[in-house]
């Protein structure tokens, strides 16, 4: 193309001539338009055959120890063991094989599972649609788990109670507490109650969120603060002003103090409820305890004083309150 048109130019009259310097491309260059240039990139490299994923599989008890192979699973690829965990779909692969793996001690154990449940359910971040979608396969996954005769942990346990509470199917998750002492051996730890307090909380059961706290506490374990501000917000829109108040300052002395929106929710709701006094009470506390600071403080009477309209309240003045 580009020499057709230098032979053209070539023969050319001085007025096609003063045209040819005028067009918006050289015809002197030899380069090839990028579009039709050839890749330099290196291929691709082929996949693994099944033959060298399954000797990989093969070597799996001498060369891996279970918790590393978790951690592999959930984690990176080994490229040593041709074994590309980054994807789930291989990952799946690499454990239906050590399913038919004729050494049991290349078998998967408690831990593998284990991987698999939490590589399921920390897709889709906090999406609980996502979280929805993955329970059925973990499901399955804990059925087979209990077919192959490997019995499940406490760990293994609480990723199934986390998966169905942040996938709304708490019943589901009651069960799988109810049953971890008397069928499975296992005792629920922090982690088992923070669980199902944050997903009760979020769907509003107040109730039976208010027992598993307080069975929680009355074996001594602290909830995670995510439990604890989805609890307190929780009692704080039910209406339950004061009870709300009550665990906060509990969990405050306990080491575990509330985030903003939870305490911007109850102190808005002690003053919905006519407690102008023990709203500005907990203000102040708060910030004796330092818990918040000077400007959290005027911001958060600044946003009463702008959604409830009280002209009388004086943002500035600290101790105007104080009786």
């Amino acid at each position: 193309m580009t020499t057709l048109l230098r032979r053209l130019l070539l023969g050319a009259t001085p007025a096609d001539a003063l045209l040819t310097g005028r067009l918006p491309f050289s015809t002197s260059s030899r380069r090839t338009p990028h579009r039709f240039r050839r890749s330099r990139r290196s291929p691709n490299p082929a996949p693994p055959s099944p033959e060298a994923v399954s000797a990989a599989i093969a070597t799996l008890p001498s060369r891996l120890t279970p918790p590393l192979l978790s951690y592999s699973l959930s984690s990176f690829s080994d490229a040593r063991l041709l074994l590309p965990f980054r994807k789930i779909g291989k990952a799946f692969h690499v454990y239906t094989l050590m399913r038919a793996s004729a050494d049991p001690a290349a078998r998967p154990s408690t831990d593998t599972y284990h991987a698999l449940f939490t590589a399921l359910l920390s897709r889709g971040g906090g999406d609980t649609m996502v979280h929805y979608m993955y329970m059925d396969t973990v499901s399955a996954l804990f059925r087979q788990m209990l077919e192959e005769g490997v019995p499940p942990d406490t760990r293994a346990l609480n990723v199934l109670v986390k998966g169905y509470a942040q996938s709304l199917h708490l019943n589901d998750a009651l069960r799988v507490f109810h049953q971890m002492r008397p069928v499975y051996g296992c005792e629920p730890d922090a982690l088992t109650y923070s669980y199902l307090v944050h997903g009760l909380s979020e769907q509003g059961r107040t109730r039976n969120a208010r027992e598993v706290f307080d069975e929680m506490l009355a074996k001594g374990l602290a909830p995670t603060e995510p439990a604890c501000n989805a609890f307190v917000s929780a009692l704080a829109m039910a209406g339950e002003a004061g009870e709300a108040e009550r665990v906060m300052w509990d969990m405050a002395r306990a080491g575990r103090v509330v985030d903003d929106v939870t305490r911007r929710a109850v102190v808005e709701e002690l003053w919905r409820s006519g407690r102008r006094d023990d709203a500005e009470r907990v203000v102040r506390e708060m910030e004796e305890r330092g818990i918040v600071g000077g400007a959290e403080r005027r911001a958060l009477l600044r946003s009463l004083h702008d959604e409830f309209g009280d002209d009388d309240l004086d943002v500035d003045d600290r101790w105007r309150n104080t009786r």
